[in-house]
């Protein structure tokens, strides 16, 4: 089961490193979207962890959809993962169920090639490091013109998490970032300053929780549970960090931004990633001070080759993107179940 609604959904490939958010982008991506594909990426934890939770994500949630193994580095640099927010596995926090489901064989960038190449308007929706997109793009730059676009979860506009200036997915692949961000196809950016808007907390907790319920002694939507568990997980350690319980709730949003635009305030402006400098290493540097259709009388934006159009994702409905979210792991969750 690939979710609910009506035939009009845009198709979807999800890029992914789960991460408890990116748990909840597939859920999202599986009810608002036709998901046709999940491919996995080292990131938040290392690959055979990020691609466990991908296969656990759909097993829990009845999405049949495949899992394809891509790229466990980065293009350049040494790993990057992050333990501290998500756990060593990925998904540390809830007892989880026994893994049934399997990866595909074909290589996530060999799929990725191969599914763009027989078929025009697909998205792409990055929201690990971008290595497999790029890789994929790098190899078949032909790519980019046959897509619909690439919603990319990463970057920000005020600065970062992992550093003072970047954001994690970012940070961990930058060159793959600026291979995104150069290819040609319409790209859509959600990061923190965008993502922040969309928080997790002991409220969003306790209403997954009550997802659950029970019929007959059994759990009518146990994927809700596991849910609420690595979020309580989450906040856990992020209060740890930071002395609050709240957080962003990320992931969702790139997703949402493809399927829901009319819930976001998009602006095309120039944006860059920084690839050099010691201290602004993964750094996007969004140009805020006009709008792209400003620049189309001549001034010379992109002189420097660095800088390329994006729509930049401002601004959400928070409350109805949060709706959004609950009904996703309640509805597959329960048919899940079922």
């Amino acid at each position: 089961m690939t979710g609910l609604g009506d035939q009009n959904r845009p198709r979807l490939i999800v890029d992914c490193d789960p991460g408890q958010d990116d748990a909840v982008a597939l859920v999202v991506a599986g009810h608002y979207g036709e998901l046709i594909g999940i491919t996995t990426v080292g990131g938040n934890a290392p690959l055979a962890d990020v691609t466990r939770n991908a296969l656990l994500t759909c097993q829990l949630f009845g999405l049949d959809v495949p899992v394809y193994v891509g790229q466990a580095r980065p293009l350049e640099a040494e790993p990057l993962h992050a333990p501290e927010i998500h756990g060593a596995s990925g998904f540390d926090g809830p007892s989880l169920p026994e893994l049934t489901k399997e990866p595909e064989a074909t290589h996530a960038v060999e799929y990725l090639i191969e599914t763009v190449r027989s078929e025009e308007g697909l998205w792409l929706i990055p929201i690990g490091p971008a290595t497999n997109i790029a890789t994929a793009l790098r190899r078949a730059p032909d790519l980019a013109d046959r897509l619909a676009g690439i919603s990319f979860m990463g970057g920000s506009a005020l600065g970062g998490n992992r550093t003072a200036a970047a954001e994690f997915n970012a940070l961990a692949d930058p060159e793959a970032l600026a291979v995104v961000l150069e290819c040609g196809a319409e790209i859509r950016m959600c990061g923190l300053d965008l993502t922040s808007q969309l928080v997790v907390d002991d409220a969003l907790v306790a209403d997954i929780r009550a997802l659950t319920g029970t019929e007959a002694g059994r759990p009518v939507n146990p994927g809700a549970g596991v849910v609420a568990d690595l979020f309580t997980s989450y906040l856990d350690r992020v209060e740890a960090i930071g002395g609050r319980r709240i957080g962003g709730l990320h992931d969702p949003c790139a997703v949402l931004a493809a399927t829901h635009p009319e819930l976001f305030d998009m602006v095309e402006r120039p944006v860059g990633v920084e690839l050099r400098g010691a201290l602004t290493r993964g750094m996007t540097v969004v140009d805020t001070r006009f709008r792209r259709s400003a620049l189309d009388t001549g001034i010379p934006w992109d002189d420097a080759g660095v800088f390329h159009p994006v729509r930049h994702c401002a601004r959400l409905d928070a409350g109805e993107v949060r709706r959004l979210v609950v009904n996703a792991l309640d509805e597959l969750g329960s048919h899940a179940r079922a």
